[in-house]
């Protein structure tokens, strides 16, 4: 089965709780659920962004960090799905 997906590429700085991306993780990608987001800067560091998932199925929160302006892809629903 195949499933096609609506996706937008946004810089990190955009994201919001309720967003969905895809997350590369081991060299796949993954869906992440966004519940928190979190900004921080130190003197002489770029600004980071922090995003916080939701547990999954007995895992703990996944956390990701990214500069800001670090494109991260959008999903925005499903395009097709085939079998």
């Amino acid at each position: 089965m195949s499933t096609k997906y609506y996706l937008q590429k946004v810089p990190v700085e955009s994201v919001r709780p309720g967003f969905s991306l895809a997350v590369r993780d081991d060299g796949e990608y993954r869906l992440f659920q966004v519940d928190c987001t979190q900004m921080s800067q130190r003197t002489g560091r770029p600004v980071m962004i922090k995003l916080t998932s939701e547990p999954v199925k007995h895992h703990d929160q996944w956390i990701v960090e990214y500069e800001a302006g670090t494109p991260v892809v959008r999903l925005l629903g499903i395009c097709e799905a085939a079998s």
